[in-house]
């Protein structure tokens, strides 16, 4: 539906509510506070503002409480929403100080209603109850978190005699990617279902269960979990996916919202409400960039907060050679917030699988080698270029504290855990989550291939892997733990902690080597094609993943050799494929030469990467070649003979 077009929803308003048409006496509202604003026809406009994953961006603060101001100023009937993720996962400037100056900009926004995001369960839900939940003015809403009864499922505010219900709700995926202890005993349901439940008792006319004549959803889910919502919701704001989006309704029509990230838009949805009971509702985004008006309360409460980072965080802990850079979707550097690539591969998740690596060296662990999941990256590293590398950038690429650790897995295990990087259900947002791996590991992969079979060949410091090997795996616990979907990690044996926080662990790298460089070469390469080769015949080969997505230097040509000789050579496509390890694309055709019947490496080579696929190279029947792959007048039975010869496993 296009965003201009209204739900409509009947409902009759509370009788403490009902706005006549002609008169608010008439109708026992003389009690309504003067700023109330009521149409010509008797009813009601509330604008509903809101935001999503802010992650402390208080340099934004001032411009949003701004519009917020403005917008107040012109329909005093203006609330102000959020869905979720407003601390966790923060700037330095807030996390450096536990988040409270995001509480207190919060609060002096006027902030009606929260619902939890994932990440405020970063610091555990005991630090989420007992300290967050006294600072912040707002109610802060989990209607499908089990076990935490100081999370109330809904809220309700009043303004010019319409009752607003706000019901918040979590992603179902939250203890898969938040630390285990922290959440013991909490559970997560559905959150479509359990907004729904709300909204049901909401609207059933029974005023002992509470009622309201209008509710909005706030979910920390992303967007394509609406069509579950129904006609009881008038309204829907959406987060976790770090996107901008309007135009999305619900099966009913209600208008759908999500905000950005970090401060990036201010949603809008203006509903009006009319005497009969009827919610109409429209949904816009407003971009704030930085040169609108700035509310100056909240402006004081963020230079106070930048200024006691600022003494905090400029000690220079290392050097940089260029920029270190995570993974875009649209070739910018990318940090955490949009256009944040989590699907492909980037020189820093490389390097910080590294660090990883050599922070368990130092407590004699003896990792194999290292990983890093994406989501764990929240900047790049010496992102201004400037070459030096303070606490505070530091803090910024990672701000979340995990520890690091080592797991034991077998060859197999090793292989599942690279085939998880891909999420098979449908519904995921993500649908890649790319981990970051040490310059020990590389392999081919077939992202043709079926779910669980994209992995051919991988490589453990040069040699092939062995299935029934064990080997041990360094990262932070919250890998190490199973969660971002890495469920294979949960199963490994021999779980050790070192003791030493994955910031500490990059601090003391740095101050190691003193001056650190991006490396440019892939750990993994995509080939679609036949890994049996029959010598004369012609074979095309799809390659993927040949470049990196930012200011790196990427490869313009591949060439693809076997037993030594340069077979052919194409240009790479360094265009993006957004959410996918795939960028850096070629299509390569070669003959294969007439070689003795054996297994050969089929050579992967750019500037920057050299990696080899185990090939089987097979001879042809005399007479078959000037007709093969398509077999042309081929009499059945001789190749049925040829089929037979070549069957089997290979040697």
């Amino acid at each position: 539906m296009h965003p201009s077009a209204a739900h409509t929803r009947a409902r009759l308003l509370r009788p403490a509510t009902t706005l006549g048409a002609l008169s608010l006496a008439a109708v026992g509202l003389t009690a309504l506070p003067a700023s109330a604003v009521v149409n010509e026809d008797g009813s009601v406009t509330v604008d509903v503002l809101g935001i999503t994953d802010f992650h402390g961006a208080l340099e934004q603060a001032p411009y949003l409480a701004g519009q917020i101001d403005a917008i107040t100023a012109e329909n005093p009937d203006t609330l102000f929403v959020s869905a979720g993720d407003n601390i966790g996962g923060s700037t330095y400037e807030s996390a450096i100080q536990q988040d409270v100056p995001t509480i207190d900009v919060l609060n002096a926004m006027g902030l009606d209603a929260s619902a939890v995001g994932n990440h405020e369960f970063d610091a555990g839900y005991a630090d989420l109850r007992d300290r967050v939940l006294p600072l912040a003015d707002w109610d802060y809403l989990g209607a499908n978190v089990g076990g935490a009864p100081e999370l109330a499922p809904y809220t309700v505010v009043d303004v010019s005699g319409v009752s607003v219900a706000f019901v918040g709700s979590v992603t179902e995926e939250t203890p898969t990617i938040v630390s285990k202890d922290g959440i013991a005993g909490l559970t997560f349901g559905d959150p479509v279902a359990a907004t729904n439940e709300v909204a049901a008792t909401l609207s059933d006319g029974d005023p002992d269960n509470g009622e309201a004549d209008v509710v909005v959803a706030l979910i920390h889910e992303g967007v394509h979990v609406v069509d579950g919502f129904t006609g009881d919701i008038d309204a829907v704001f959406t987060g976790h996916t770090h996107v901008d989006l309007v135009g999305s309704t619900t099966p009913s029509g209600a208008p759908v919202v999500q905000a950005g990230a970090a401060g990036s838009h201010l949603g809008r949805i203006t509903l009006t409400v009319t005497t009969g009971g009827d919610v109409t509702g429209t949904g816009s985004l407003i971009p704030i960039d930085g040169t609108g008006p700035a509310d100056a309360e909240v402006q004081a409460i963020v230079d106070e907060a930048l200024a006691q980072a600022d003494v905090l965080g400029q000690n220079v802990v290392g050097e940089a050679s260029a920029p270190i850079n995570g993974g875009s979707n649209d070739g910018t550097t990318a940090g955490s917030e949009p256009p944040v690539n989590r699907g492909t591969e980037s020189p820093l998740g490389n390097f910080l699988a590294g660090v990883a690596k050599w922070t368990a060296e130092q407590v004699d662990l003896a990792p194999d080698f290292g990983i890093i999941n994406p989501g764990g990256i929240r900047a790049d590293l010496d992102a201004d270029g400037n070459g030096e590398v303070t606490y505070a950038e530091a803090f910024t690429t990672q701000p979340f504290g995990n520890t690091i650790g080592t797991v034991d897995l077998t060859g197999a295990q090793v292989v599942t855990l690279l085939e998880q990087q891909w999420n098979t259900e449908q519904t995921v947002s993500r649908p890649m989550l790319r981990l970051g791996l040490s310059d020990d590991v590389e392999y081919v992969y077939d992202p043709a291939g079926a779910a669980g079979e994209r992995i051919t060949e991988v490589y453990i410091d040069g040699a092939p892997i062995v299935l029934t090997d064990t080997y041990r795996v360094a990262s932070n616990t919250f890998l190490l733990d199973g969660l971002d979907g890495f469920t294979v990690l949960g199963e490994g044996a021999n779980l050790k902690e070192t003791g030493i926080v994955d910031l500490q662990g990059l601090i003391d790298y740095l101050d190691t080597f003193g001056s650190v460089s991006p490396d440019y070469s892939q750990r993994s390469v995509g080939v679609t094609g036949p890994q049996e080769l029959e010598s004369g015949t012609e074979v095309t080969l799809e390659l993927s993943s040949l470049a990196f997505t930012t200011t790196e230097p990427n490869p313009t040509e591949v060439t693809v050799s076997l037993a030594g000789k340069i077979l052919a050579s194409a240009p790479v496509d360094a265009t993006i494929t957004p959410a996918r390890d795939e960028t850096g694309r070629a299509t390569v055709t070669f003959t294969v030469p007439a070689l003795e019947e054996g297994a050969y490496d089929l050579v992967i080579s750019t500037d920057y990467t050299e990696i080899a696929l185990p090939v089987q190279v097979v001879e042809l029947p005399p007479g078959l070649a000037a007709t093969h792959p398509g077999k042309g007048n081929v009499p059945q039975h001789v190749l049925d003979m040829w089929a037979a010869k070549t069957s089997g496993p290979r040697g």
